[in-house]
């Protein structure tokens, strides 16, 4: 998979989460599949793979790494 490809997936993911604000938090394309990093605790069950690929959860991460791109 191309890098470009993954960073779509990874633009797709965050939209899905609604992590586009800048602020609450986002994701990372991986060489295995995706980190998200988000300020909060996940409210419900979050999303364990996207497009088949394994999604790992960073929750109660500080601001500025929440923004951090």
């Amino acid at each position: 998979m191309s890098d470009s490809y993954m960073q779509e997936q990874a633009e797709a993911l965050a939209q899905h989460l609604r992590l586009t604000d800048g602020k609450s938090g986002y994701v990372e394309a991986t060489a295995d599949g995706f980190r998200v990093f988000v300020r909060k605790k996940w409210p419900g069950k979050p999303p364990t793979s996207w497009d088949g690929l394994p999604v790992e959860w960073n929750e109660n991460v500080g601001t500025n790494k929440a923004r951090g791109r």
